[in-house]
């Protein structure tokens, strides 16, 4: 019996200096990071800046992947069913792991059960709600009558199924009993094209990427969301003052598959908090109205817990029923 013990320590022993050695090598070769939505978003934009950054300090290339549709359910399949070695990672908002649980009765993907949080990447204050320049519409107010007038002739772009624009979209039309369009793209950077060239009437957007096209007159500002006025558009109203917003708010998350290693997430967090705290992520967190959310995998997964509860609440407030995902979303299929 004592050999036996002996043996087993040995070989444990063997196990830990074998994990141990690959963590000191990780990592030994690039790394890619899978962006849930199309080139031209917000999400794309932060990956490929927390990418650049984040190969300057790891010592290895970071390349990011693109792979949208529905629902985000596409990129994070893939990201979910990739080896959990620290070398496939996912940047996503909340709609993947917050809202689509609750929009849809059956994930090819476990929201709670697939993914091990890295850490916390941003959160935005406010998003924006922008209008077509030809439509006869300058506020939110406005944009309720005319659907009222003319009901089921509006259309609102969003960026699929579940999306947080399509849960704007439901609350805002519920709540103002009006009927208008939801017509879905694959992501904010397709779905902001059709807005300005007029191919949909309304669209939600960042302020980063709507400030530009406003200022321009390529769009008008019709709400921000959130409770307060947006800093970049103080004469801009928020939905919180007509009671509008559904108070879900936006934040992005860093994600391996589950199993990957604590060390190597603990190596890919601290490596994160570095780009987040560099002086160049600072600049494009500012410039595009960005807060960073450095911290720990931990605190990050208590956020995004939280975060789950407050929009289970609101979802049953909304009366949204979850239904079938995507057609173009991918069969549910186990780990490798």
């Amino acid at each position: 019996m004592l050999k036996n013990i002996l043996y087993a320590l040995v070989a444990a022993s063997l196990l830990a200096q074998s994990a141990l050695a690959q963590t000191d090598a990780f990592p030994s070769k690039p790394i890619r990071i899978i962006a849930s939505t199309s080139p031209g978003g917000l999400t794309d934009l932060l990956a490929r800046n927390l990418g650049r950054l984040m190969s300057d300090s790891l010592g290895q290339q970071v390349v990011v992947e693109n792979r949208p549709g529905a629902g985000t359910l596409i990129g994070m399949t893939a990201c979910a069913r990739a080896p959990a070695d620290g070398y496939t990672l996912c940047l996503t908002d909340n709609q993947s792991l917050v809202f689509n649980p609750l929009l849809f009765s059956k994930l090819p993907y476990d929201p709670k059960g697939d993914f091990v949080p890295i850490g916390g990447v941003v959160r935005t204050p406010n998003d924006v709600i922008v209008a077509s320049p030809t439509l006869p519409a300058n506020n939110l107010a406005e944009v309720l009558a005319l659907a009222r007038a003319k009901p089921g002739t509006l259309s609102f772009a969003t960026w699929g199924p579940g999306s947080l624009p399509a849960i704007y979209y439901a609350w805002i039309t519920r709540q103002a009993g009006v009927q208008m369009i939801a017509v879905p793209y694959k992501g904010a950077g397709p779905s902001f094209m059709a807005v300005l060239s007029g191919e949909v009437n309304l669209a939600y957007s960042s302020l980063a990427i709507a400030k530009p096209a406003a200022e321009a007159g390529k769009v008008k500002l019709i709400a921000v969301t959130g409770n307060r006025r947006a800093a970049a558009f103080p004469s801009t109203a928020s939905l919180g003052e007509s009671n509008s917003d559904p108070n879900l708010g936006t934040f992005w998350g860093l994600y391996a598959p589950v199993k990957t290693p604590a060390a190597v997430v603990a190596r890919l967090n601290t490596e994160l908090n570095k780009a987040l705290a560099s002086a160049a992520f600072q600049s494009f967190a500012q410039q595009g109205f960005l807060e960073t959310m450095a911290g720990t995998p931990e605190q990050f997964a208590a956020t995004l817990a939280q975060a789950q509860a407050t929009s289970a609440r609101t979802f049953q407030t909304i009366g949204i029923q979850p239904t079938d995902a995507p057609s173009d979303a991918p069969q549910a299929t186990p780990r490798p």
